[in-house]
């Protein structure tokens, strides 16, 4: 059940609640202020044969610098190029070990450089491809000489240093790879007291590589910073299931929660501006399971639907 501070309404198309809460510390620093979300509206819906296949079970979702957008097709085992326009352009892999192919991928990012990284969980690697979807090479997470170092990858971002980090939920922590592919450092390991991981799932970076992690089964958002230090944590009050989060324009927190589906928005300083919960007997936009979610250009939010197996664009409505 959400928890709101004051007040709720009833929106089109969604459950709206709009949450005011106190400042406190998050990712920010000291609130300021920010453009408030007032609601959502439904743009457009992503469903059905989508060039070679049927979308199935899309999970990661991220647009690059150029609005181009790439999806994560679960179910098919591949990664799908959209256009800035969000016509479905080219995809790649299918099931397998084998480069260029897929086992069980999640998450996916881009760097500043326009390559292309791909949490696998059954091949245990990092694929990596140019954003045309031509392979690369492979970041491989199985160490010989410590078999357990590594678990299953999850998120997946990388910094202004051209550091990789990946969510490591077998172990619960962040593992973070140089420029070179070649492992660094853990973050939020089992020796840190403050800012331990529980099961992470999404990871996003602010402008300055400030660290987002969705901490999933503490039910929170946790911070660290450019050097994995932990800062703070958020959305504990509204949290139940985070999956995936993204930074809009407006330097806004957007989180997905599984469990309810619903969607959230935090300012800089992590303060609850607003949520929107799905009506699981709502019409055909309702949200079923989001798993993840990147901003567009134009103030607007694409979200991947787990188990409805679609994508669904949304306009951000703002406070004037």
């Amino acid at each position: 059940m959400w928890r709101p501070c004051r007040y709720c309404r009833v929106f089109p198309a969604l459950f709206i609640l709009f949450l005011s809460c106190g400042p406190k510390p998050g990712p920010g620093g000291e609130s300021r202020p920010v453009a408030t979300p007032l609601g959502l509206v439904l743009e457009t819906i992503i469903e059905g044969p989508i060039l070679s296949r049927s979308l199935s079970q899309p999970k990661g979702v991220w647009c690059d610098n150029t609005g181009a957008v790439y999806v994560v097709d679960a179910g098919n085992n591949r990664i799908i190029r959209f256009s800035r326009d969000l016509q479905a352009l080219r995809d790649v892999g299918g099931f397998g070990v084998a480069e260029g192919l897929l086992k069980w991928p999640t998450y996916i990012t881009v760097d500043k450089n326009l390559n292309l990284y791909v949490s696998e969980e059954g091949n245990q690697r990092i694929s990596v491809f140019d954003t045309r979807l031509n392979f690369g090479y492979l970041i491989d997470l199985v160490d010989p000489e410590e078999p357990l170092k590594y678990g299953r990858p999850a998120g997946i971002a990388v910094n202004d240093y051209g550091e990789i980090l990946v969510a490591d939920r077998d172990n619960s922590r962040i593992a973070v790879f140089n420029s070179f592919s070649n492992f660094d450092r853990f973050i939020g390991g089992i020796e840190s007291s403050a800012g331990r991981l529980l099961k992470p799932a999404g990871i996003c970076l602010l402008p300055d590589n400030t660290v987002l992690a969705c901490d999933q089964s503490n039910a929170r958002i946790e911070v660290f910073d450019a050097f994995g230090i932990y800062e703070s944590s958020f959305g504990s009050d509204y949290l139940n299931e985070p999956s995936g989060l993204a930074v809009d324009d407006h330097g806004n927190i957007w989180v997905v929660d599984r469990n309810p589906a619903a969607l959230l928005c935090f300012d800089p300083a992590g303060n609850a501006l607003y949520a929107a919960e799905s009506g699981r007997d709502a019409a055909f936009d309702r949200l079923e399971e989001p798993f993840d979610l990147a901003a567009l250009p134009g103030s607007r939010l694409i979200l991947t639907d787990l188990a409805g197996d679609r994508l669904l664009v949304y306009n951000i409505l703002y406070q004037d």
